[in-house]
């Protein structure tokens, strides 16, 4: 009689942990639902079980819509066994999935005073970095520096670690990756360029520094070399506010006026617009420099482009430019003009008017490298993704030692330059 009790209670913790092996078995085979109810029974025999508390916690967060029971179980694991390591990271994992990232932190902190473990150690870098990644979450907008372009930027950081670079009225979707274990934080942003012959590397992830505050969200790139900055200054630097770009209405705003008065103004912007000495691509023989300073004339050609495009429109352009071509008639409103003398000696200037044969690429292509361009046609109105680049669950990769800084450079400011950049290093790498 006095062993009944004993065998009893033998039975009970023999039956809890059969209950919890076939837990384990449920969990593996990603029969979540049935994993829980396991435990549950195996719990109900022992309550003390730490480890199935913590087992518990894991298969009710991967039911996907309980993690206030997966965060209830790792709190009394924790407080059945302090120096176990795991417990804090179910904590973690929970409060992560309930968006209470400021607890999640502490709770990591704490467990590592507890029972310092590597295991917690990346749960709190995981925990920082996904909080910093929530709070960017969504479209912000801003203008660059002078020495980058002067043009306005979109970035839209969305699930996934994916991120939409929307630059002079294209779009382009590549990766993205934090450490908010560096200060000031470090942020790594690759994009696809578009059209890549088959074997060409994807371009190297460009390095930032980023801050976000009540001001909005401070970007840092580098300029001229690939070092990533460590100052929130210098023309790399830029002050993203939230939300997209505000539509321009100048188009509508100017469609008040004679159309002859519009097609003069526009006809003066674009003179004022254009650089005074000959835009040139980069060839194989210059150096980096002069690599480097010849791609950003052509991202600052295309950025005044388009802003003339988006005060008088599309159509406005093309017939502009037409007549500066002779493609077709001149508006009379423009013949014999100074306005279209000056525009024709500008686009001369700019050795855009040296080869009337070939056919006028759009200024929204990315610039090849190739002899002197041809006369633009308007950039286009708007652009879908090219493309992502798959994956973002892998650190960043680390940037080609193989890419020389002056053709780094231009994927700095933005689409355009990283077009231009990747098709003069395909040209190199081919030679």
């Amino acid at each position: 009689l006095r062993l009944a009790p004993f065998q009893a209670n033998r039975k009970r913790m023999t039956d809890a942990a059969s209950l919890k092996e076939e837990g384990n078995t449920k969990f593996k085979a990603g029969q979540y639902a049935a994993a829980v109810d396991a435990y549950t029974k195996s719990l109900e025999l022992d309550p003390s079980q730490h480890l199935c508390l913590s087992n518990r916690s894991a298969a009710y967060l991967k039911l996907g819509d309980s993690a206030e029971q997966a965060l209830a179980d790792a709190k009394r694991c924790v407080e059945l066994a302090p120096t176990f390591a795991k417990g804090y990271s179910r904590q973690a994992a929970a409060l992560q999935e309930l968006k209470r990232w400021e607890e999640a932190i502490q709770v990591c902190e704490q467990g590592m005073r507890a029972a310092p473990d590597e295991v917690l150690r990346k749960m709190l870098q995981e925990v920082r970095n996904r909080y910093f990644q929530d709070l960017m979450q969504g479209a912000w907008h801003g203008k660059v520096s002078e020495e980058l372009g002067g043009y306005d930027q979109e970035m839209e950081f969305m699930e996934g670690g994916k991120v939409r670079v929307g630059v002079l009225g294209r779009s382009i979707v590549g990766s993205y990756w934090l450490d908010c274990e560096k200060e000031p934080h470090h942020l790594s942003i690759q994009v696809p360029m578009p059209d890549a012959p088959p074997g060409m590397p994807p371009p190297p992830p460009v390095p930032y520094i980023v801050r976000l505050d009540e001001r909005g969200l401070h970007l840092c790139c580098p300029f001229m070399v690939m070092d990533r900055p460590t100052k929130f200054e210098g023309p790399g630097y830029v002050l993203m506010a939230r939300g997209a770009l505000a539509s321009d209405n100048q188009a509508e705003e100017l469609g008040s006026l004679p159309e002859d008065a519009r097609m003069l103004m526009c006809a003066r912007e674009l003179a004022t617009a254009l650089p005074n000495t000959k835009l040139e691509e980069p060839r194989q023989t210059d150096s980096e420099e002069v690599t480097r300073e010849k791609l950003m004339a052509q991202v600052r050609f295309e950025s005044s482009m388009f802003s003339v495009q988006k005060k008088f429109g599309e159509d406005m352009m093309k017939r502009v430019l037409g007549a500066v071509k002779g493609d077709e008639g001149v508006p009379e409103c423009l013949a014999k003009t100074s306005e279209l003398k000056q525009l024709r000696e500008k686009f001369s200037v700019c050795g855009l008017l040296e080869d009337s044969s070939s056919a006028a690429p759009p200024a929204s292509a990315p610039p090849a490298a190739a002899p002197p361009p041809p006369a633009p046609s308007p950039p286009q109105s708007g652009g879908a993704p090219f493309g992502d680049t798959g994956s973002t669950g892998n650190p960043a990769p680390d940037i080609d030692s193989t890419v020389s800084p002056a053709l780094a450079v231009g994927l700095l400011v933005g689409a355009v330059a990283i077009a231009a950049a990747g098709a003069l290093l395909w040209q190199r790498r081919r030679r």
